[in-house]
């Protein structure tokens, strides 16, 4: 289980740093490019738009890591739950120790961060919030379901 925190923390902390890199050369760019019907709610489309993905691509890597190797995709194997689960704890710590440093550095001192995480808090929390929802809906929606037990029929058996 070792593994699975420090595999964890360190791809969800890359990918976070990764995300973020990536946009703000988009938000950069588009804030150059002359739109016409560019609104405030563009960035924040952005930073949700990279935060889904950033959870995604996170939740998958850590647990492909994370995951004893074998055939086939990690996520349908017998133990990919467990693992899931530990990646999507990991992460969410992960998230949440990125918003409280956030917080420390720049959204309780007053920085004026225009649209850019992590210096803007409302964007960072949508960015954030985006990628620990991504995670979560990886860990319950694309994982396969439990395996069922049988239940005796009482009229066959």
């Amino acid at each position: 289980m070792l593994g699975v925190v420090w595999k964890s923390v360190l791809v969800f902390a890359g990918c976070l740093v990764a995300a973020d890199i990536g946009g703000v050369i988009v938000v950069t760019v588009i804030d150059i490019l002359p739109l016409r019907f560019a609104s405030a709610a563009l960035d924040y489309a952005i930073w949700f738009v990279i935060g889904v993905f950033c959870g995604l691509y996170a939740y998958n890597f850590a647990g492909a890591w994370a995951s004893p190797k074998g055939e086939g995709d990690w996520s349908g194997r017998p133990e990919a739950r467990g693992t899931g689960t530990g990646v999507l704890i990991v992460g969410a710590l992960v998230v949440a120790g990125g918003a409280w440093l956030a917080y420390a550095m720049f959204w309780s001192k007053g920085v004026a961060g225009e649209d850019y995480v992590p210096d803007s808090a409302p964007h960072s929390i949508v960015f954030l919030v985006a990628v620990l929802g991504a995670a979560v809906m990886g860990r319950f929606f694309l994982m396969p379901s439990a395996p069922e037990t049988k239940q005796p029929d009482p009229i066959v058996d």
